[in-house]
């Protein structure tokens, strides 16, 4: 490690995060019900649907399951969404990047058209879909043929049917792309300045949350800001940007999720970002009455 001190203070702050750390938690109602929360990485790589013996046995235990939204993966909720994104991305008044300098905007203009959009067709686009666009790694969006694209939350619902469970939704596509098109333009270009000036690539950014969902520290994430982190890799601009989308989404998510976990026996599966912080699922849930205990 190139700045010890530097990551010395990186760990300190990354403890300090609320529920940072863990991946499955025990919900008790007052009444004395138990549910089960657990937060999954929406990707159909190995290490996000291995899931471990205590997260199955929990599934096992619950007459209910809820996830985000079921069936995102399928080609009926994958239209809709991308219809709902396409009539949300445009921007009529033009000028996308005109906030950015104009060597970093030659920069991101460059990144998007990788991902096939050309610049004349980006300035029409709104910064969140830009910031979307250069999220993502060539192969998320590309995956290779004969791999097994069943993602994380397909499994869980997959293995919730097959058990007679009731599968439930926490959230619609409406909502989904809303709560995007929410974020703020100097958020979402913020986000693109850092990717550009700082060379982040999207496979590098997946790899560190893969990182650090394998080792049940989610939460870290919250704290990758400032100068640089650790001295090595600075992804402040990417943190808000999740940040943002993730903050309203769980406000909504939690008004869906507490009659249910009311009723005990139930198993909710959420992205295991929407877990951690003052304003994440756990410590909501836990501010609402519920006792939280982490189990994973």
């Amino acid at each position: 490690m190139s700045d010890p001190p530097g990551f010395e203070k990186f760990e300190n702050s990354a403890r300090a995060i609320a529920n940072g750390q863990g991946l499955l938690w025990r919900i008790e109602s007052r009444a004395g019900k138990v549910s089960y929360l657990f937060g999954t990485m929406h990707s159909s790589e190995p290490a996000a649907k291995s899931f471990d013996n205590l997260v199955l046995r929990a599934l096992g235990r619950s007459s209910v399951v809820a996830t985000e939204l079921p069936g995102a993966s399928t080609r009926r909720v994958a239209a809709e969404l991308r219809r709902l994104v396409a009539n949300r991305s445009f921007r009529p008044q033009g000028a996308a990047l005109s906030g950015l300098p104009e060597d970093t905007r030659r920069e991101v203009e460059r990144r998007v058209s990788v991902a096939g959009i050309p610049p004349a067709v980006a300035d029409q686009l709104q910064p969140w879909y830009l910031a979307l666009t250069v999220s993502r790694s060539n192969c998320a969006a590309n995956p290779r043929a004969g791999t097994d694209t069943e993602t994380a939350d397909a499994r869980i619902e997959r293995l919730a049917l097959e058990q007679g469970s009731t599968l439930l939704g926490l959230e619609s596509p409406v909502e989904q792309v809303d709560a995007l098109a929410s974020i703020p333009d100097d958020v979402a270009l913020r986000m693109l300045r850092d990717t550009a000036v700082k060379r982040l690539k999207p496979e590098d950014m997946e790899s560190t949350i893969t990182g650090l969902y394998s080792t049940r520290r989610i939460g870290y994430l919250l704290a990758m800001r400032g100068p640089a982190w650790a001295g090595v890799f600075d992804i402040d601009g990417y943190a808000e940007f999740i940040s943002a989308f993730i903050t309203r989404r769980n406000l909504t998510m939690l008004q869906r999720a507490l009659p249910i976990f009311s009723g005990g026996r139930a198993f909710v599966a959420v992205g295991a970002l929407h877990l951690p912080g003052d304003y994440g699922m756990v410590e909501l849930i836990r501010r609402a009455g519920f006792t939280v205990t982490r189990i994973w």
